[in-house]
Formats: C-alpha cells, structure tokens, sequence
C-alpha cells in the first residue's frame, strides 16, 4: 500500500514538473520574433471582438476560425498594442498544457503510471511545438487538443461528445476537422454491426449542436463558414508552403501548383480513404489513434497548398503510442527531428527569426529542403508501416509495468 501511495506522489511530482518546464519554456519563447503576417491579423480579431461583439464581428472583419475568436476576446478587452500582440502569441500556452495532461492519462491505457509519462514529456519538451505555437504565434494546440480528445471519445463509444468536440475541431481551424473521418467511421461500423440507428443520431446531434454553439452568436451560418474556408484555400496556389512533404521534393518551396492541384487532391482523398481501412478490423483506442495520426499524415505529406505547421496534430496523437513502444517511440524523435527542422526553415524564410547568418544559411541551403522532405516522408512511412504491425498494437511493456485497467 505504502509503495502504491509513494509512486503515485512520484508520478504527481513529475507531472506537475513537466507541466512546469513546459510552462516555462513556451513563456520564455513567447518574447522571440514570430510570423509578422500572424502578428497583425490575430491582435485585429481580437480588437474588433472587443469592438463589435461576436455579432457585429464578421460584418467588419473574417476568420476561418471561428472557435478561437473567443480565446482572443478576452484578450481585446483586456490588452492593445505590444502587450496584446503578446497575449496573442501566448494563447497557445494553456492548450499545450492541457494536451500535456490528456496524453497522460491516455498513455495509462497503454503502460503503467510510470512509463505514461514519457507521452507528456514527448509533446510539452517537444521543440517543434514550441516553435509552431509561442514563438511563430499559431495556435494550433487549441485544434489539436479537440482533435485528440474526438478520437478519445469516440474509442470510448461516448458518441455525442465525440461529434461535439469533432465540430469544434472543424471550426478551430478547418485542417483539424477531418477528425470528423474516423469519428464518422467508427460511428457507422458500429451503428451497422449493432444496428443501433442512436449511434448516428447521437453523433450528429453532438456536431450539430456544438457547431451552432459556435457560430450562433457570431452570425455566422454553415453556407458562409464553409465560403470562407474554399476562398482561404485559394489564397495561396502553390507546391507547398513550406512543408515539407511530396512537393518539397521537385523544385522550390511557393511555386505555383497550376494543374498539379488536381493530382494533389486525388492524391489526398486515396490517402484519406487508405488510412481510414484499419478500422474495419478494430476500433480500439490503439487503432483509433493510429487512424488520427494517418489522417493527419495524408493532408500533410499528399496535397498541394500545405503549410509547414500542418503536422502539428501528429505530434500528440502519436506521444501515448510512442509510449506504448519503444520503435515507435524512436520513430518519433526522427519526426520531431525533421518537423523542428522544417519549422526553423519557414521561421527563418518567412520570419524575423534568426539563429545566426551561418546557421540560418545552413538550414535554408536548397539542399536542405530536400534532405528534411525524404528524413520526414521516411520516417512518415515508417511509422505507419509499425503501427500497422499486430504486434504492435499492444505494445510491448517493460517488466513490471502493468498497463491501466479500461
């Protein structure tokens, strides 16, 4: 019993150390020079949140985010000029933690209280996400975490809440909603096996009602949401924006993709469709996560128009199963090695950002480019390839560590 108490205190303490690292590594980043684009658009949302209310906010301004113009709200009531700019690139900050502590007690499922803390050192020591959020400005741990907790809910067959978070997904940013694929899928594998048709109802009224949660108050409807999202795509016709993915690979980052979209889009729907196969055999949680993170794969790595930040959801999918496996888990350090090099390539190509003439000479070389793309596609097809293994799926646990009970 003594025993028990003592790992538990042990396991508090160093999550609450982790939790505090995090912290304190993402509040120190948030002073370095970020996107000067993002640095004007967002401090413009918040200030006309404060000015004109969620109603009055899109008859003078627009955003495909709908869902995160009411964490930047608060923040132009309170804040204006250097200081709200500030605010702005902290946003990200409470949703890392958060994603800290869900891949947490994800990973229990998978190992023991001990081990399960290698997923939360993962994603919050994870340079990648510090350089995509604090620093660059983005907030894309806010869709992250809706992304994560979907595939939870709906591995745990909590189906309404599942649609709810997979609509707000969607309108946190619209990458993020195609956790609504494995969540509709499992859905409909489940209502036609038990034929039980409130297995859809509740999933859809869950979305429904979250996604008007949202968009009621700022006048906005599903016709002109998803207008704005189809003229966003168009904003920026290239290869690929900085990420390095298939396109990286021939010629150079933003030129212009012409006809080459089209083969992008193809490319994208036999991807996203491939990756959804695993779970005709099963929907655990396992799968579940392993589909997550193949989603996330294909948008990044197939279409056209992708920008360097679009892998962000994969790195705290995949913590609690690099937990669970020690192949995996190297799989991960590769990936967040070429995603923090991709990232620290746009933040000097796009950015003030610097880490000195040489270095920033040496990152963006052509070469370099071309060298990040082939380590990250590898690594990608990789780690698809182990996660597809069964006897991987388990996960192989050190002696001694007993995985949580369901």
């Amino acid at each position: 019993m003594k025993s028990g108490r003592s790992q538990t205190v042990v396991v508090v303490l160093a999550l609450a150390a982790l939790l505090a690292a995090g912290l304190w590594l993402r509040v120190a980043s948030v002073n370095l020079p970020g996107h000067y684009g993002d640095s004007v658009v967002m401090p413009r949302w918040a200030e006309n949140m404060a000015r004109y209310g969620p109603w009055g906010f899109y008859q003078h301004d627009g955003a495909i985010y709908p869902a995160l113009l009411y964490a930047y709200w608060p923040l132009g009531v309170l804040f204006d000029g250097a200081d709200l700019a500030r605010a702005i690139k902290g946003v990200s900050i409470p949703f890392d933690l958060a994603i800290g502590l869900v891949s947490y007690f994800v990973a229990r499922r998978f190992v023991g209280p001990v081990r399960a803390l290698i997923a939360p050192a993962l994603y919050l020591l994870n340079p990648a996400v510090i350089l995509s959020g604090p620093v660059w400005g983005q907030v894309d741990a806010a869709g992250t975490l809706a992304y994560l907790l979907a595939l939870v809910a709906i591995a745990g067959r909590r189906f309404f809440a599942a649609g709810a978070l997979a609509a707000v997904a969607l309108l946190m940013k619209p990458q993020f909603g195609l956790v609504i694929l494995p969540v509709a899928t499992v859905a409909v594998l489940l209502w036609w096996a038990r034929r039980d048709w409130r297995l859809l109802a509740t999933t859809l009224i869950g979305g429904i009602l979250a996604f008007l949660a949202v968009t009621l108050p700022l006048a906005l409807n599903p016709i002109s949401y998803f207008g704005k999202v189809v003229e966003a795509g168009g904003y920026q016709e290239s290869t690929t924006a900085n990420a390095a993915n298939i396109w990286a690979l021939f010629g150079d980052y933003d030129q212009p993709d012409g006809r080459l979209v089209y083969a992008g889009a193809v490319l994208l729907l036999l991807g996203l469709v491939a990756s959804l196969l695993p779970l005709r055999r099963r929907t655990d949680l396992h799968t579940i996560l392993a589909v997550g993170l193949f989603v996330a794969f294909a948008f990044y790595f197939l279409p056209t128009r992708v920008h360097e930040r679009y892998l962000f959801p994969a790195m705290a999918v995949l913590a609690p199963l690099a937990t669970a496996n020690w192949r995996v888990f190297g799989g991960y350090l590769f990936l967040t090695a070429g995603f923090t090099a991709s990232m620290l390539f746009a933040l000097i190509d796009e950015t003030p950002f610097s880490l000195g003439p040489a270095m920033d000479q040496f990152i963006t070389q052509p070469t370099g480019r071309i060298w990040i793309a082939l380590a990250m596609i590898a690594t990608a097809v990789t780690l698809v390839l182990l996660l597809l293994r069964p006897d991987i799926r388990a996960g192989p646990m050190v002696e001694g560590d007993q995985a949580a009970p369901p």
